[in-house]
Formats: structure tokens, sequence, C-alpha cells
């Protein structure tokens, strides 16, 4: 896959991911920076899970749902392990 498309790909993850965790745009620059790199984040280790596993994405679509899957799984994990979360 294109490197551009990747990143694009996992920003809109990221920013989807965001806003399903935490029900609200980011709003700041430093929340958007953040939502996109949580989204390559969760496109990589979604790559490397589901290679793992033995699956593939077939195409944009599939890698965009890959992503976003894993951003959110990450999300939770971060959310559980800051200090103060539940």
């Amino acid at each position: 896959m294109d490197i551009v498309l990747w990143l694009v790909l996992g920003a809109i993850a990221g920013v989807a991911a965001v806003l399903v965790m935490y029900r609200s745009i980011p709003d700041t620059p430093i929340e958007w920076a953040g939502a996109v790199l949580i989204g390559l984040a969760g496109g990589w280790v979604g790559g490397i899970a589901a290679d793992f596993l033995g699956l593939e994405a077939v195409s944009w679509i599939g890698s965009l749902v890959l992503a976003f899957v894993a951003a959110v799984l990450l999300l939770m994990l971060l959310k559980r392990i800051a200090p103060g979360g539940r």
C-alpha cells in the first residue's frame, strides 16, 4: 500500500477512534496530532496482529477497519494503564 494512503487511513482511523472513545472531536492541534499518532500506531499494531493471525486486509476499506479497531483497542489499553484510569 502506498505510504501516503497508509498515513491518510491511519489519521482517519485515529480521529474516528478518539471520537468513539471520548465522544468529542479533538479541539487543539496537540489533540489532533495525538489522534493521528494513535491511528498510525493502531494501523501498525493491527497489521502485525493480522499477519500473526494469518488475516489480510483486501482493500483500503479493510485496512481502515483494521486500523480503527486496533486504535480503539490501543486507546482502551492506554486509558486503562494511565494514572487515574479505570
